[in-house]
């Protein structure tokens, strides 16, 4: 049985963020982040969306919750284990 993870776009695009990477991609639109994510995990790395709107842990009413900055909620996926590699190096290349 191959061992799977859960991971929600707020938390890529938190890592994203910390690691001034992809600063000026929105998080929403055809060429924004959620859709690269998407694109990503369910097209290239055999990973399937699991939840399309699960609310962030963080308090949606602070000033870094923004366009540009986190998200007020996210989708979720469930990933190989195996893969995590794979797209934190892809996402290091944004």
């Amino acid at each position: 049985m191959e061992r799977t993870i859960r991971i929600g776009v707020d938390e890529i695009i938190l890592w994203l963020r910390k690691n001034r990477i992809a600063e000026e991609m929105p998080n929403d639109g055809a060429t924004g982040l959620g859709r690269k994510i998407y694109d990503l995990i369910v097209n290239e790395l055999n990973g399937r969306k699991i939840e399309d709107s699960s609310p962030s842990f963080w308090d949606a009413t602070d000033t870094h919750v923004q366009q540009f900055g986190l998200p007020k909620s996210s989708a979720q996926y469930e990933i190989s284990l195996n893969q995590l590699t794979n797209l934190y190096l892809e996402i290091s290349n944004w």
